[in-house]
């Protein structure tokens, strides 16, 4: 009996210390909240870390069902509840210590998956063409964003001294006002819920456009300022390389600068496959251009981890991908070839997956 207290209290120290350190202002004082009570329950049981992922994925994509019928609050609650799993997840990966190549692969994109689902899903609803191109916009801007993200703090670890934050800088008023400006995933997933209920999807998405622009130009600001302060040196970056994706050896180093190639790669591609004049449906356009999306998150991740990246000519690379799409116009095949190239990219990107989690190697 007198010893129930103390191990409520360190399992409590565990269960706190299993969540991010990271998270954002919405993830960090809602999210692990919710997370952290159904953590506690399913860490005494034997449940596994990617069962609950899984489940997450199930609930995401029910969500993106349900906003497509037109039921936004029911779908945006369950979109976030989605979120909540994806915490649940991680917290019971690292209170019990149990990683996996499939864990680790799962969690890499499935996130991704739910989030442009959901954007599809909200743009079907409408049955309006122009939402599809906002939509799009929104996939293509995120993408974008997200790359130069992660590109940009592997590049920074290479060229600054790894600097641990105390609580006390984790808890000012500067500090989450920096974290709301960025526009994580929980602010952006809350805005995706609930937002539909307010007003039309169109102005929906042009109001996260807008905030995920003005987000990105403050965070590349930023970025530039602090880049300023590294030596200068130039050091070799191969998981930037492994990123370009080109039949044409591009050349890029690991300069300051650097960071930005794989994203200006990326949007240079993604647009000019709207520019094809393909007749095909928006909903078929949406699913060519999250394939491809998707295709450049598995390089991003793969190439951060140090990982093969056979399967790149797999994929066709970005002058095959594109090309391919003006074959399918010259023909007037467009339906036929774009359907074939988005279920082809689809396989590939879970064979890889497969590969990596057989080999070990995520």
């Amino acid at each position: 009996m007198g010893r129930e207290p103390r191990e409520m209290s360190d399992k409590s120290l565990r269960l706190r210390a299993a969540a991010r350190a990271d998270d954002g202002f919405f993830s960090t004082f809602v999210l692990r909240k919710i997370s952290r009570t159904f953590t506690n329950a399913l860490v005494e049981t034997s449940i596994k870390p990617n069962t609950v992922t899984a489940i997450s994925i199930v609930v995401g994509l029910l969500a993106a069902y349900m906003a497509s019928t037109g039921k936004y609050f029911a779908s945006g609650i369950v979109f976030l509840f989605s979120l909540v799993l994806d915490c649940v997840d991680g917290e019971i990966a690292r209170y019990k210590s149990e990683f996996s190549a499939l864990g680790a692969w799962l969690d890499a994109l499935a996130d991704r998956v739910k989030e442009f689902a959901y954007i599809g899903a909200l743009a079907y609803s409408t049955n309006d063409a122009r939402t599809w191109w906002l939509a799009l916009a929104l996939v293509i801007l995120q993408t974008v964003r997200h790359l130069s993200d992660y590109n940009f703090v592997k590049l920074q670890d290479l060229y600054e001294e790894k600097v641990t934050t105390s609580a006390s800088t984790r808890s000012g008023l500067r500090y989450w006002m920096k974290k709301v400006l960025n526009l994580p995933i929980g602010e952006r997933w809350l805005l995706l819920a609930f937002l539909p209920l307010f007003t039309s999807i169109n102005d929906s998405f042009r109001v996260i456009i807008i905030l995920g622009i003005f987000s990105f130009i403050f965070v590349v600001l930023a970025r530039a300022r602090r880049i300023f302060t590294w030596p200068d040196k130039i050091l070799s970056a191969p998981f930037l390389v492994a990123q370009r994706d080109t039949v044409i050896p591009i050349r890029i180093s690991g300069s300051k600068i650097a960071w930005t190639f794989p994203s200006i790669l990326r949007g240079c591609e993604l647009v000019a496959l709207l520019i094809i004049p393909l007749n095909i449906s928006p909903a078929l356009q949406f699913l060519l251009i999250v394939s491809v999306a998707l295709w450049h998150y598995a390089n991003l991740y793969d190439s951060l981890q140090g990982r093969s990246t056979r399967y790149g000519r797999a994929g066709l690379r970005v002058a095959g991908r594109i090309s391919l799409c003006l074959l399918a116009y010259a023909l007037g095949l467009d339906s036929e070839i774009v359907t074939g190239l988005t279920i082809y990219l689809g396989l590939l990107i879970v064979m890889r997956g497969g590969h990596n989690v057989a080999k070990g190697a995520v």
